[in-house]
């Protein structure tokens, strides 16, 4: 299930309750027969890039379940931070490490339960889910069940600016839960422009980035299908991953464009297979349709390309 943008919380504050906006990656967890499966948004099994989940079986005791939630990793400052859970959500398993799970410890922040030892629970009002999921799951160092909040929407949100997160999610309380879709029944509430592109292609760096990718080309699809070009984002990279964008980049080469209508508005630039989406985050769209102030966030390995859209508010 997934939320719609909104521009404010709902006037019938007292029907939701609220969540942070976890800033990681959508994962659903299933137990069964004493074995978990952890699964993306694009349905790829990623049970071993997260192995610490693992315990999460044993701490559950034989039960049958399927989560909701969101991996996450968390920076300095104990925010949840999509750079700092790169070097975990874009590594093959077999090349998860203990120095890499030290270096880079995630969390699993559990927010519903679907299914219950064999009884389905989307049709269960999502208070109701929630009050389940809080008696069925305990807090590890792994993993955790975060609070939500009945009503005082306004003021959630204006704290979750103060503590420089994201956003806020709202979820109707007698809502139920429906599988793929994405309705008013959940809405997600930002503190700043933020969404995810797709990468068109790049353009060669100068001076210190001589070398390097210098800026990204971006798009989204329209109700229509075609790929609209989006802008130029040029920060937010470290020289390391500028090095390694370029690399995968190489491999989508193609010779036209796959921009439709549009253009980037610089010469030099290099077109590839609209394939990658990365994160971005922006101050706003421009009158002509790009981004101003665009910054890279990272890579989206858990997305398609097709279903990313301009996303504006409901």
């Amino acid at each position: 299930m997934a939320a719609t943008l909104a521009a404010a919380v709902p006037a019938d504050d007292d029907a939701w309750g609220y969540e942070v906006k976890w800033d990681g990656v959508r994962t659903i967890a299933r137990i069964r027969d004493g074995r978990l499966r952890l699964t993306s948004r694009s349905l790829r099994d990623v049970t071993g890039t997260y192995p610490e989940i693992g315990r999460l079986v044993d701490a559950l005791d034989g039960r049958r379940v399927m989560l909701d939630g969101e991996i996450v990793a968390f920076d300095d400052q104990g925010r949840p931070s999509f750079q700092q859970l790169q070097p975990r959500m874009n590594v093959k398993a077999s090349s998860v490490t203990p120095r890499l799970i030290r270096n880079t410890p995630v969390y699993y922040m559990i927010f519903d339960v679907l299914y219950l030892d064999g009884r389905s629970l989307l049709r269960v009002p999502y208070e109701d889910r929630r009050g389940q999921l809080e008696d069925l799951v305990e807090a590890d160092r792994s993993w955790q069940v975060p609070a939500y909040v009945r009503g005082s929407g306004s003021l959630f949100l204006e704290a979750s600016a103060q503590q420089h997160l994201e956003g806020i999610v709202a979820k109707r309380l007698r809502s139920r839960y429906e599988p793929g879709k994405r309705t008013r029944d959940w809405l997600k509430i930002k503190n700043s422009q933020r969404q995810e592109f797709v990468i068109g292609g790049w353009l060669e760096g100068e001076s210190a980035f001589r070398g390097f990718i210098g800026a990204l080309t971006v798009g989204y699809y329209d109700a229509d299908g075609a790929f609209r070009y989006a802008g130029r984002v040029g920060t937010g990279m470290t020289l390391a991953e500028r090095r390694r964008l370029r690399s995968e980049l190489a491999l989508l080469a193609v010779d036209r464009s796959p921009f439709v209508g549009a253009q980037p508005d610089k010469p030099g630039a290099r077109f590839v297979r609209p394939e990658l989406v990365c994160e971005v985050a922006f101050a706003e769209w421009t009158r002509e349709g790009t981004l101003r102030h665009p910054s890279y966030k990272g890579l989206r390995g858990d997305k398609t390309a097709g279903e990313v859209v301009r996303e504006e508010p409901a």
